[in-house]
């Protein structure tokens, strides 16, 4: 975004957004033939054929010849009572030059400020069409958008029904056409440079927050320079990457969303950490780390969890370690790699192996770490897990429920280590037994018997052995 004598204009580094501009401009539009047809009034059409020939024609870069509040107030009309999508895309494609032009932005908004009512008449006659096509769709969100992050013009109504609106996020969502969910990021983006609309934006967070991760997990299987279309070549996968994080970096200013980022999103939000392993782009690397700074900040609730996540399932001492010895350029990166890296160190002190396995639990992202496999944190803790009326194996209990229903293949491992637990437990605290028959854990662990996996099938061998040995202890 620029900033230009009060004036926010979307400086928006899309080839294919100009592209389709372009290809619009080039387009003939019968203008005659459709006020012949009664499709769009002698008034409105001969405005915007005035405009056309203006703005983007021969006479392009000339004087109007007409009050550009005229102009606008017609071409605002003809969406609003055309059915026309072909007259209505180069209407759009008009007052995207507009909001451009150094020359009439100024103007073009100080109507739009005097009718603010407009801005949503704009929307509904655009964004609202079932019909509209993609072209179309990122046209009318690029004009909505330019108006929306205005002084005077900002809307919360208006910006929570774009973000949750069909055909925007058709076009987010489809990430097989990067070039067009580009355009949409980099709008969402804009709207949360604005403070006021971050709370709002967030609300519907199930609907981005997946594809802005869908981006990074493309990054890190290798997959962001092969799964995009040529389209600004190989720079689109890194700036898709760059505006997803920074969209992500803007919101987790707000405390509260940056709690909910840490809790709901956690095993994404831990995969930052392996992408600044492997980015080479300091950009990507400043704003991934800026990101986690922002949820651990001391005004974030449940800070203290997620610096103990960071620490005990996203290894973030020793990859933070690495990423200091590397020569950035960055005075600001470095700054906040040695204030995470602090962060985390002093809290690594304080920590004991029971906190690394209550973390694991909580994130159920349970995997072969050391606590599973040692005999003597179990012979030390077992006990603990009969706390609080069987707090902690209660949990155990819950997440072997939920595992046990999973069709996917990479939560056999978790599988495997709950039941491995479940096993030891029952060998050194026997009265659990009865919370297992209570809670119905005994018919799913021996259901397990017949699990297509062979190391899930042993693990739930060895736990049935072990509370079948114990039920009359």
């Amino acid at each position: 975004m620029a900033v230009a004598q009060g004036v926010q204009k979307i400086l928006l580094d899309s080839t294919h957004f100009n592209d389709i501009r372009n290809t619009i401009s080039s387009r003939h539009v019968a203008w005659d033939a459709l006020v012949r047809s009664a499709e769009l009034s002698e008034f409105d059409a001969g405005i915007a054929k005035k405009l056309e020939s203006t703005l983007l024609k021969h006479a392009r870069g000339g004087a109007l010849d007409l009050p550009l509040e005229q102009g606008v107030q017609a071409l605002v009309h003809l969406l609003a009572t055309s059915n026309n999508l072909d007259a209505k895309r180069a209407v759009l494609n008009l007052l995207s030059e507009l909001f451009t032009s150094d020359k009439y932005v100024h103007e073009v908004l100080r109507y739009f400020k005097k009718g603010p009512e407009l801005v949503r008449k704009l929307y509904e006659s655009t964004l609202t069409d079932s019909a509209a096509d993609d072209q179309f769709v990122l046209l009318s969100c690029f004009n909505v958008v330019s108006l929306l992050i205005q002084e005077g013009l900002q809307s919360e109504e208006l910006v929570e029904a774009l973000v949750s609106n069909p055909n925007y996020l058709r076009v987010l969502t489809n990430l097989e056409r990067m070039e067009l969910a580009y355009v949409c990021i980099r709008l969402l983006q804009e709207l949360v440079a604005v403070k006021r609309y971050r709370r709002l934006v967030w609300k519907h967070s199930a609907k981005f927050v997946p594809v802005i991760f869908q981006i990074i997990d493309w990054a890190l299987d290798g997959r962001s320079s092969t799964r995009v279309v040529p389209t600004n070549s190989n720079n689109l996968g890194i700036q898709a990457q760059y505006y997803a994080l920074l969209t992500l970096w803007l919101l987790s200013f707000e405390p509260q969303i940056a709690a909910d980022l840490s809790h709901t999103y956690l095993s994404e939000l831990l995969k930052l950490f392996k992408l600044v392993k492997v980015t080479i782009k300091e950009k990507v690397t400043r704003l991934s780390i800026a990101i986690l700074l922002n949820c651990v900040a001391a005004q974030v609730k449940g800070r203290k969890a997620t610096i103990k996540n960071l620490l005990l399932l996203g290894s973030g001492l020793p990859i933070l370690q690495q990423l200091s010895e590397r020569k950035y350029s960055d005075d600001e990166l470095r700054e906040d790699l040695s204030q995470l890296h602090g962060i985390l160190e002093s809290e690594y002190h304080e920590l004991t192996s029971l906190d690394e396995y209550v973390a694991e639990l909580d994130s159920k992202l349970l995997v072969w770490s050391p606590p599973h496999t040692d005999n003597t944190f179990w012979s030390e803790n077992a006990h603990k897990f009969k706390e609080e009326n069987w707090k902690l194996f209660k949990q155990l209990i819950n997440v072997l429920k939920e595992l046990s229903t999973s069709h996917d293949s990479s939560d056999n491992v978790a599988l495997q280590v709950v039941l491995n637990d479940i096993t030891h437990i029952v060998e050194l605290q026997p009265e659990c037994v009865d919370i297992l028959g209570k809670l119905n854990a005994k018919v799913i662990i021996m259901e397990l018997l017949n699990h297509p996996n062979s190391k899930v099938k042993y693990e739930a061998l060895k736990t049935t052995q072990a509370f079948v040995a114990n039920t009359f202890k």
